[in-house]
């Protein structure tokens, strides 16, 4: 069973998605990261019409911060997997 990767609303997060880190590069790459755990999330709890526009919706959202990333010379991982289209 895959487990949520967080809610933002929790005070151990500090009320946030993820750490901003110490400048706009550590907080993309930690976006980033949160996005692929929801991606998968998202993924295991099925292929809904609602779910896959879901997926969509993410992968769009990885895509435009790895691309941010890269373009500014920055390294930026993003994984393909078996449900993409």
């Amino acid at each position: 069973m895959i487990e949520p990767p967080g809610n933002s609303l929790e005070a151990s997060q500090g009320h946030r998605v993820v750490e901003p880190g110490t400048d706009v590069v550590d907080g993309l790459q930690a976006l980033l990261a949160r996005i692929a755990a929801e991606i998968d999330f998202n993924d295991a709890k099925g292929a809904a019409p609602y779910r896959l526009g879901m997926h969509d919706g993410l992968r769009f959202a990885e895509d435009a911060i790895a691309d941010l990333l890269r373009h500014h010379g920055q390294t930026a991982q993003t994984a393909d997997r078996d449900f993409d289209a």
